[in-house]
């Protein structure tokens, strides 16, 4: 597991370090040269996709999910573990509908050979990141999940 949560970490970090780079250039290009580079607005979109699905995995994984943080503090420890175990197995359904429905897009992708129109990226690879970030969000909810069954604790600040 250890080396799954490095490369999504390094891959979002990569992503974003790319997007950032790229934006600067961009914008000193324009502003100085009054040159704007081709694909650089299509990259960052496409990057950004890939961030908010890896980056929904990355989150939770280290408990930033949603859950309703007053209810969350105003119950008792056990109550608390049956609302995470519920809001778990929603989250759960949600992704593996998003797991179903991304690679439909993916295969229709696939299947009709579209490309994007700066870069030419075959476009199925940019939808690849919905099924890809539900499923590793289905692991780590399936970890997280099967600790609070065991009736241990999860400490997500341990990251």
């Amino acid at each position: 597991m250890k080396y799954v949560k490095k490369i999504e970490e390094y891959f979002v970090g990569l992503l974003i370090l790319l997007v950032s780079v790229d934006l600067f250039i961009n914008i000193i290009s324009r502003e100085i040269f009054k040159y704007n580079f081709d694909g650089t607005e299509e990259f960052i979109r496409y990057s950004m996709i890939y961030i908010t699905f890896i980056g929904m995995a990355i989150c939770f994984r280290k408990g930033l999910h949603v859950g309703v943080d007053l209810l969350m503090t105003s119950l008792k420890t056990e109550r608390k573990r049956y609302l995470q175990l519920l809001i778990n197995i929603l989250a759960l359904i949600f992704m593996i509908f998003l797991v179903k429905y991304g690679l439909d897009l993916v295969m229709f992708s696939y299947n009709s050979g579209q490309i994007s129109p700066s870069l030419e990226i075959k476009t199925y690879m940019i939808y690849l990141a919905i099924p890809v970030g539900a499923l590793l969000s289905i692991l780590h909810i399936s970890i997280n999940t099967i600790m609070l069954l065991k009736n241990k604790s999860i400490d997500f600040q341990e990251e």
